[in-house]
């Protein structure tokens, strides 16, 4: 039993912001036979409610499961900005922007929690099914509020741990306010 959860927790990256190579690949897998079977991501991204000529930053973009909807969504005028720590992400972020012809998004490689990005660059910024994953969520929170436009909102889903828990890390951070909870995700804006 103990070798399960310990098994589990680490193809699900809890309590580890670094996945090794091996895990971000089954994860991909396990990922791709989610949206096989259930259509997930699609299911997942319409809780966002982007909207045309947004820019979005998907943090912990992971295999850019959600970069195509979100580049259709904000269009022409929108631009995504798909971010991760892990170079195989980034890696996958660029296949798809080339097999699919993502005019509107760029990847970038963040370096624990800093990120190569201009301060205020993002309408909305969403980190999903990541959030369990670090462990400074405060410093996190902040990198993530620089980013945001003072009017922006930041989307973050549980990921493997309690609504309780994502509560917890946010208000302890004092760096976003709540605005809004569904059974998705927490919806936050900067304090």
């Amino acid at each position: 039993m103990k070798n399960s959860k310990k098994l589990k927790d680490t193809l699900s990256g809890k309590n580890r912001e670094e996945m090794p190579n091996i895990a971000f690949q089954i994860m991909t897998a396990l990922m791709k036979l989610m949206d096989v079977l259930g259509n997930y991501s699609s299911k997942n991204f319409k809780t966002l409610d982007l909207k045309p000529g947004q820019t979005v930053i998907d943090y912990g973009c992971g295999p850019a499961r959600y970069i195509r909807n979100a580049s259709n969504t904000v269009g022409e005028l929108g631009k995504v900005i798909a971010v991760d720590i892990h170079p195989l992400a980034i890696k996958k972020v660029k296949e798809k922007i080339t097999k699919f012809k993502l005019i509107n998004v760029e990847a970038v490689l963040a370096e624990g929690y800093n990120t190569p990005i201009a301060d205020e660059t993002a309408d909305v910024v969403y980190a999903l099914d990541m959030f369990h994953m670090i462990k400074q969520p405060k410093e996190f929170l902040i990198e993530l509020s620089r980013l945001l436009k003072k009017e922006g909102k930041i989307i973050i889903e549980d990921g493997h741990q309690t609504r309780s828990e994502t509560i917890q890390k946010i208000e302890n951070s004092g760096v976003l306010n709540i605005i809004n909870e569904t059974k998705y995700n927490v919806e936050c804006m900067k304090n």
